[in-house]
């Protein structure tokens, strides 16, 4: 009896060690064809693959790796070389849904915000759709990429419980990222531009500053994103020191070094940021008082005309009528909005509904597949863009959405920050501690500036950075609103627990 028992134990033993050799073989070889493809896509998908387990049993290094790679090194998708590497960070994003789904199931102290639940909603729905119109493998993994990379980290912020000093050490780190806009402003305009052609011979030349987020020699830079990124720490500046929470020794130059580097390249449409930022940091004011913050809209008035000078005169070398000519032709007239597409902003979205019918009643309704309107000059684009090569059908957020999704897709997805803008103000009216009802407000701006973005570019669907600013400050917004659901919750309790002592 004894014998067969060692003989047993022994066999388990062997056999055990006959699969995890087994295993670490199959391993070596998959890493070792990996390697040899140099393919950095399917490198990423094999280093995550290993680090992605690891990294999730560390959720708040996780963050801080997304955040630092995602916001100080933009090279990383505006370069063509080392684009595909973000297909790492975007896999480590993908994996925090694993413990948020696991929290909304199981956990009953953290509740997931509305529009949350709507982006999950949105989520589902285009992996649904994308089965119904399927076309392959390679364009729904690239859409999916393009559109959700960022939703477990949006969603970690509100679901995963992280201590309260965590996201004071996140934000102070993202008022860091503002400010070093300018310092890689500066060099891009001193040193980029002029291998460019210099300031002299476009205005164009300048598209090379944009900050942390990626200089491209070669055009194309996300320029726009960095704007963006800056309008939003002015707003949480401004709404801060608007309600005595800092101090003008400190914001005059934290808020003058964030506004330099929007005067430093031509991207027009920070003419209309800036005052639609103002608009809603000062609208309940303005409404109440008109004559006391008449002041602050002359300022604001001033800072929006001296952009434009900026941009018309000594960028473009031009005159404010020729400008808005140019600019309405290629927005919303007849002519492309580049040299080579067909389309504009406005046409990009005019021509998805040209080309609706009958002969395809579920390509207007749920869309043609996640993906399926990407364009590019490799091989990744789908099936659409390479029907519309040179239409520019995914200029913008909203002709990318519908061509990928539909009507019922591209509803859900602007629901997200309509119901986001909404939350806000509800955070708003509902606690009476300063920093919160000026962090709300602060953040209605900025979904101001994603729903102006939806129609300006594609970015907040295809580039990596951009999703990572709307995904902090929406995840930044659930977490607010469900600390303080939370502290009111134990207040009740507490209060009823000491009334029935």
């Amino acid at each position: 009896m004894n014998t067969r028992n060692v003989i047993s134990r022994i066999t388990q033993v062997n056999f055990k060690l006959i699969a995890v050799m087994f295993l670490m073989g199959i391993i070596s070889v998959f890493f070792g064809l990996l390697a040899v493809t140099a393919s950095p896509v399917m490198i990423g998908l094999g280093t995550g693959m290993v680090l992605g387990p690891v990294m999730l049993l560390m959720p708040e290094l996780t963050i801080w790796v997304l955040l630092v790679i995602g916001l100080l090194m933009g090279i990383l998708s505006s370069s063509p070389q080392l684009g595909k590497v973000t297909w790492v960070v975007s896999i480590l994003s993908m994996l925090l849904m694993l413990p948020v789904l696991t929290n909304l199931i199981w956990s009953k102290e953290r509740q997931m915000p509305s529009f949350m639940l709507v982006a999950l909603v949105f989520l589902g729905y285009c992996v649904l759709t994308s089965i119904i119109r399927w076309h392959s493998l390679g364009e729904f993994a690239a859409g999916f990429k393009h559109y959700f990379q960022a939703f477990g980290l949006m969603m970690a912020f509100v679901m995963i419980a992280f201590p309260p000093q965590s996201y004071v050490r996140w934000r102070k780190f993202l008022l860091v990222v503002a400010l070093l806009q300018f310092p890689f402003a500066l060099y891009e305009l001193l040193v980029l531009v002029p291998q460019r052609g210099g300031v002299s011979l476009s205005s164009d030349t300048t598209d090379v500053i944009a900050g942390t987020f990626g200089a491209n020699l070669q055009g194309g830079s996300p320029n726009s994103v960095m704007v963006i990124f800056l309008f939003i720490t002015l707003s949480f500046l401004v709404a801060r020191w608007r309600a005595g929470l800092m101090q003008s020794k400190y914001f005059y130059p934290l808020a003058s070094v964030c506004m330099m580097p929007l005067g430093m390249g031509e991207t027009k449409i920070a003419v209309i940021m800036l005052p639609l930022v103002g608009f809603v940091l000062l609208r309940k004011d303005f409404i109440k008082a008109p004559i006391r913050y008449l002041p602050a809209l002359l300022i604001m008035a001033l800072l929006t005309a001296l952009l434009g000078y900026l941009y018309i005169t000594l960028m473009m070398h031009s005159n404010l009528s020729d400008v808005i000519d140019a600019s309405l032709r290629y927005n919303i007239g007849s002519q492309g909005y580049s040299s080579g597409q067909y389309l504009n902003r406005l046409t990009s979205i005019t021509f998805w509904f040209q080309q609706q019918g009958w002969h395809d009643p579920l390509g207007f309704l749920l869309g043609n597949g996640l993906g399926s309107s990407y364009t590019s000059l490799g091989t990744m684009s789908g099936h659409l863009g390479l029907k519309y090569l040179h239409f520019g059908i995914n200029l913008t957020a909203t002709s990318t959405v519908l061509w990928d999704t539909g009507v019922i897709g591209c509803t859900l997805f602007l629901s997200i920050f309509v119901m986001a803008w909404v939350a806000a103000e509800r955070l708003n009216k509902s606690v009476s501690d300063p920093f919160v009802k000026a962090d709300a407000l602060a953040i209605q701006a900025a979904i101001g500036l994603f729903l102006l973005s939806v129609v300006y570019s594609d970015s907040i669907v295809n580039l990596l950075s951009m999703e990572m600013i709307y995904a902090v400050v929406l995840g930044y917004l659930g977490y607010l609103m469900n600390f303080h659901g939370l502290l009111y919750k134990r207040s009740v309790s507490e209060s009823s627990t000491k009334h029935d002592a």
